[in-house]
């Protein structure tokens, strides 16, 4: 059995600024320190040049431009230092939800979403079990 120690950090990796930023304005009032990145490379550059132990819960969106939210999973997939993120995937109404759970990931949430949505998609992962 793995024990999962509480997260750390949330990293926000989507290419639209107003999804981003309605993020970030409802973790931050929540107190969380959060991350940012534009696209699945940007996510992985951070990830690599951040803190080996920094816990991160990362919400994905799928489809943005220079690597996708697909590619940027096979990477956390083949990358040993990165497979233990935790990865919530930010769904719109044409991601195709079969494919998103191939990914290994750990949860989605749709898009668009509501405060009560987000705080209720980190609750597992914020307390120590």
């Amino acid at each position: 059995m793995i024990t999962m120690r509480k997260v750390e950090h949330i990293l926000v990796v989507d290419d639209d600024p107003v999804i981003r930023d309605m993020m970030v304005d409802i973790l931050d009032l929540e107190g969380y320190v959060v991350e940012i990145a534009r696209n699945g490379q940007e996510a992985l550059t951070l990830l690599r040049h951040g803190p080996a132990e920094a816990r991160y819960l990362i919400f994905l969106d799928l489809m943005m431009p220079v690597m996708d939210g697909y590619a940027f999973c096979q990477a956390l997939a083949n990358d040993p230092a990165q497979r233990e993120r935790h990865v919530i995937i930010l769904m719109s109404a044409i991601d195709n939800l079969a494919r998103a759970a191939a990914l290994g990931i750990n949860a989605t949430m749709p898009k668009p979403f509501v405060i009560e949505d987000v705080l209720r998609a980190i609750e597992p992962y914020m307390a120590v079990p």
